[in-house]
């Protein structure tokens, strides 16, 4: 179970890499995620405080001869830890699969880390088990509008199960490797 906002999970990847200042992490984040995430400027930086504050990242300030000082941040092996729990859980809820997952694909692609197939299997076994719940309530649900919704919540999870299968393992294959994201 997600204990802290994705946000937050998505600067914690962003730091992954390496040490970066506060307009370094905006940049990845713009240039990597941009098509399923936004984080301005002020949440960045309101993230950042959280994230130090839990000992997540920790901070120090970097002098520059013709500028004014930036503050750096690096992951702590607690951040690293959180990161790694986070990405290696598949999503609970379907609502949170457009942001948060692709998310996680992203990160098991770009840092090429192991874990990602176990990801998916994961993740297509809570869709099934959401999937019989609504079949279920669906054969119990009486009243037509609740039916409809219900209706609408199986298509939407058959599918990202028909997508996990057929675009989304083929995008974790050794060796794939998509414009922009090598």
């Amino acid at each position: 179970m997600k204990t802290r906002p994705a946000s937050e999970y998505a600067v914690l990847g962003a730091l992954m890499s390496g040490p970066k200042h506060g307009y370094e992490i905006l940049q990845f984040l713009d240039s990597s995620l941009a098509v399923t995430w936004y984080v301005g400027t002020s949440q960045l930086y309101s993230l950042l405080k959280r994230l130090e504050r839990d000992g997540l990242v920790i901070s120090s300030l970097e002098t520059q001869a013709t500028r004014p000082s930036k503050r750096v941040f690096s992951l702590t092996r607690q951040g690293e830890e959180a990161f790694d729990h986070w990405l290696h859980h598949p999503t609970e809820h379907v609502r949170d699969l457009r942001i948060e997952f692709l998310a996680k694909l992203f990160f098991f692609h770009r840092l090429s880390l192991k874990g990602g197939r176990e990801l998916l299997a994961a993740q297509v076994e809570v869709l099934e088990r959401i999937r019989e719940r609504i079949k279920e309530r669906r054969q119990e649900e009486k009243d037509p509008y609740n039916n409809l919704v219900l209706g609408f919540k199986m298509t939407t999870l058959e599918a990202w199960l028909q997508w996990l299968v057929n675009e989304a393992s083929s995008f974790l294959e050794p060796g794939n490797t998509h414009e922009g994201l090598s």
